[in-house]
């Protein structure tokens, strides 16, 4: 399967939106599974694409696939976020200190079902981490603790490591990090 990924552009915005939409739900594994961050706008899908950074890959002219990275700033008014935050202020990775500017928030990443298993999740990762490799050090992502499968393409496929788990409103997850220069 061929596909080609690149830095996203304002006229991938309606598509990207549209397919966070369709998949948004993926990560729930369970009927009662509450999701703590929001369906992204196209207004804010075109303020990441502007202001942060959102990598997707494409094939034949379609969509099929994105990642994004936000400045802690984009999300910061979200609980769910304002915890990590809290949690980044006070940690450290292999003894480097982190804090909000030597990090950057890395998710959510979505690849339409149909096109999963084929090597998109990984070379999406790799464009994003070149594209922050000189602005941050460190991407740091959530991930329900419940939810394996994210969690094992994460830890395998983007050499995320588990920093910490926490609790939020009664649904456990891990905190996880990579390094953006490997």
């Amino acid at each position: 399967m061929s596909f080609i990924v690149r830095k996203a552009v304002l006229t991938d915005a309606k598509a990207i939106a549209h397919l966070e939409r369709a998949h948004v739900d993926d990560e729930l594994t369970t009927p009662n599974g509450i999701l703590h961050a929001h369906s992204l706008t196209i207004s804010e899908v075109k303020q990441l694409i502007i202001q942060h950074w959102i990598v997707v890959a494409e094939q034949q002219g379609d969509i099929i696939g994105y990642v994004v990275a936000a400045k802690w700033v984009f999300v910061s008014s979200q609980p769910l976020y304002r915890n990590i935050i809290q949690r980044i202020k006070f940690a450290d990775f292999e003894g480097r200190p982190l804090s909000t500017t030597n990090t950057c928030q890395y998710g959510p990443v979505w690849i339409n079902k149909s096109y999963r298993g084929n090597g998109i999740f990984e070379a999406m990762v790799n464009e994003l981490k070149l594209l922050l490799k000189d602005r941050y050090p460190f991407m740091v992502t959530y991930i329900a603790a419940d939810n394996a499968r994210s969690l094992a393409a994460h830890q395998n496929k983007a050499a995320m490591q588990i920093l910490e788990g926490f609790s939020f409103e009664q649904r456990d997850y891990q905190l996880l990090i990579t390094e953006t220069q490997k």
